[in-house]
């Protein structure tokens, strides 16, 4: 029976989206993206962790290149041919056979496009919040590899490779090696022949960065597959989730365990305890407060060190049905109770509130990318100056002590913060008094766990001062957060914390304030609910995930733009920035054209393709297919951009289908896309605003100004 199919609002959110993106042109838009990378690369960020100050910088020759992608692969800059190739010279499933024998080590080196494991030791041993951080990084790296294998094949890998004799020879490492980006070196590898044979015994130097431990900095892994026969990948079994009759989000598929149990990272080992009711020794000594592991459904968690044998194996066994469920033993792992999130230099400084230096020297990137629009009638004050402020702070103090010292208790507080706001809001003719008003309202909300009241107060001074909206939404959030960490998130007003959390990510994402970004979205998370599988807090942690993983996009992109503007004859470099910008900013007008004159590839082609442009229903629907079958060669960030791109021309061709199967076949398309989780920051975020109800159409500064109007209309009213 022919659908009544009905575009989800989310579809049309994307649709939107989509269409400001691509309608920005870069003449016309000042200046242009490629500039504005530039300059935001090469300023000073000041955006660096404390234990991050500390680390050594990595010599150029020593830094590891990147993750690759099947989409947009991206090698080293000597190997132009291949750089923004889309289909793997075999398929992903299908093992290869080595055939090249590279004559020296320096070139083996150029064509995997990875630095060997010795040059990459940093010159310093790593603080154990570095340490911690990276190997929970790895961690989430590796899972979403996992979860992409899973969801191509329908199983999880075998843990290791057999030859025709029924020989172990390889490890499920080098198997998820496509889904990590490393193409061309699982190329390299012969899976006929054992991992300690030539040609497999010299890739073991070039082990991947998400293997790598960051205590040692080797050719050995400390993440493996629980293989004892009672765990879900013991005996080499083939399984998929339905098989898992614990159910996967009660079952362990992958843990670190301790560095005398290492293991080099492509051999077909495993962990196997002697005994699998004596599991102790081998984990926990790694971190602190436990071990970091993944549950069969994708969740990081950390196995705590009070968990006893029987625990443990209840936790990694899969058909027992022994009752263990994942919320007995469940405690997610936290980076922030040892490292701290990106600070704003001195943010909560009375005397440093100098709002107007920092907007000066800021860079305004993704000027070009309108994805958030100001309201044209805005107009703000200039920040008082530090005098000005200093004799209002003066005055302040004289007038509300007496307040100030009564309000003791989180509710006084949060009452005397909205008191103040109100007060502020009336003082058109004293804008340094209402300035110091606000920042006091500001620090009592957050007191008083009271996020409402924190984003009046934010609202209040973003409408009406010229400060950078999303650094002042930042800076206070992250106070929020700091302050609010320890206490039970049910006693916390977060709510509305969670729906301003959104458009400050989003505005992160496109200043590509990547870290930012993910601060705010493991704030927000917290008051996501207390139910681990609920799907914001899913969507929250995939957020973050992603925020991460375009980081390391933008910084290579960074390099290549550099190499493109260096040399505009290096299309390869050209095309990998295209690809940045296309598949993690939206940006496809800018984008498209660079990927467009790329070296072959079928990527190359369905860019000109698209380029070229469709009138024609049927035509239109081809590029959809085109890049539909894209989507389904990749991952992450760069299989949700191409099929983003194929749900805009599928729905461009709808409008116009009459009753047939062409219109079928769209509409199941289009429905599929509906029905699958975001993966990339900007389709999470989206998927988010259409759970949560936000508008991602107005900037921050738009949000605050008709947030004002409105509070003004209830009171005259």
């Amino acid at each position: 029976m022919m659908m009544n199919f009905q575009r989800d609002r989310r579809f049309s959110l994307i649709a939107t989206h989509l269409s400001i993106l691509i309608a920005c042109c870069v003449s016309g838009c000042g200046e242009s993206q490629q500039d504005l990378f530039m300059k935001h690369a090469q300023r000073d960020r000041g955006t660096s962790t404390k234990d991050e100050a500390k680390a050594p910088k990595a010599t150029p020759d020593a830094k590891a290149k990147p993750p690759t992608h099947q989409v947009v692969s991206k090698q080293s800059p000597k190997v132009v041919d291949t750089s923004v190739s889309v289909s793997p010279a075999v398929p992903l499933d299908t093992p290869s056979t080595a055939t090249d024998d590279p004559s020296d080590t320096q070139s083996l080196e150029e064509i995997v496009g990875i630095t060997p494991i010795s040059r990459r030791k940093p010159e310093t041993e790593l603080t154990v919040a570095q340490r911690r951080r990276r190997a929970f990084e790895n961690l989430q790296k590796i899972n979403d590899a996992l979860l992409a294998y899973q969801d191509k094949n329908q199983r999880y890998p075998r843990t290791y490779h057999q030859n025709a004799g029924g020989v172990p020879t390889l490890s499920w490492r080098v198997e998820l090696l496509p889904y990590l980006g490393y193409e061309e070196l699982y190329k390299r590898f012969d899976f006929d022949r054992a991992w300690n044979m030539q040609p497999n015994k010299d890739l073991l130097q070039f082990i991947p960065d998400e293997y790598v431990s960051p205590e040692r900095f080797d050719e050995k892994t400390n993440f493996v597959l629980p293989a004892s026969p009672p765990f879900i990948f013991g005996e080499n079994r083939s399984i998929s989730q339905s098989m898992i009759d614990d159910g996967p989000e009660n079952t362990i598929m992958l843990l670190e365990i301790n560095d005398a149990h290492a293991v080099n990272w492509t051999e077909p080992k495993d962990f196997l305890p002697k005994s699998t009711m004596q599991m102790s020794p081998y984990v926990g000594k790694l971190r602190v407060d436990g071990t970091f592991a993944l549950w069969a459904n994708g969740f990081p968690v950390l196995l705590e060190k009070s968990l006893n044998d029987q625990q443990l194996f209840r936790a990694m066994s899969y058909e027992k049905s022994d009752g263990l469920r994942a919320r007995d033993i469940h405690r997610a792992i936290t980076v922030e109770e040892f490292e701290e999130d990106p600070d704003l230099d001195d943010s909560l400084s009375d005397q440093d509130l100098q709002p107007q230096v920092a907007e000066a020297e800021r860079v305004p990137v993704g000027a070009d990318l309108p994805t958030m629009i100001d309201d044209v009638t805005i107009a703000r004050e200039p920040v008082p100056s530090a005098v000005q402020l200093g004799e209002a702070q003066e005055k302040l103090r004289r007038i509300y002590s007496d307040q100030l010292a009564k309000a003791t208790k989180p509710d006084q507080k949060g009452k005397l913060a909205a008191e103040l706001i109100d007060t502020a809001a009336g003082m058109d003719a004293d804008p340094a008094g209402a300035f110091v008003l606000q920042r006091a309202a500001l620090r009592l909300a957050i007191e008083a766990a009271d996020g409402d009241t924190l984003i009046d107060a934010i609202d209040q001074r973003v409408a009406r001062f010229e400060v950078d909206s999303f650094r002042e939404n930042l800076k206070w959030i992250q106070a929020f957060g700091e302050e609010t960490a320890s206490r039970d998130a049910s006693t916390v007003d977060g709510d509305g914390m969670l729906k301003r959390a959104l458009p400050v990510i989003y505005a992160g994402i496109r200043e590509n304030e990547y870290m930012f970004a993910s601060s705010v979205a493991r704030i927000a998370n917290r008051f996501a609910g207390n139910n681990r599988e609920d799907q914001i807090s899913r969507l929250l942690t995939r957020l973050r995930t992603q925020l991460g993983s375009a980081k390391r996009e933008y910084e290579q992109s960074v390099d290549d733009l550099h190499r493109f503007r260096i040399n505009p004859d290096d299309v390869a470099a050209g095309a990998a920035f295209g690809s940045f910008l296309c598949f993690i900013k939206g940006d496809w007008k800018t984008g498209l054209p660079l990927v467009a004159e790329g070296k072959g590839g079928d990527l190359v082609e369905v860019a000109r393709m698209d380029l070229r442009g469709a009138s024609r229903t049927t035509d239109q629907i081809a590029i959809a297919d085109a890049w539909w079958e894209l989507s389904r060669r990749g991952s992450g960030a760069y299989r949700q951009g191409a099929e983003d791109r194929a749900v805009m021309w599928y729905s461009q061709a709808l409008g116009r289908l009459p009753a047939s199967l062409d219109r079928i076949h769209v509409e199941n398309r289009l429905k599929e896309a509906d029905e699958t989780d975001g993966r990339s920051p900007i389709a999470l975020c989206v998927q988010l605003a259409d759970e949560l109800g936000v508008d991602l159409s107005q900037s921050l500064t738009s949000i605050a100004v008709k947030g004002g109007r409105a509070a003004r209309h209830n009171e005259d009213d």
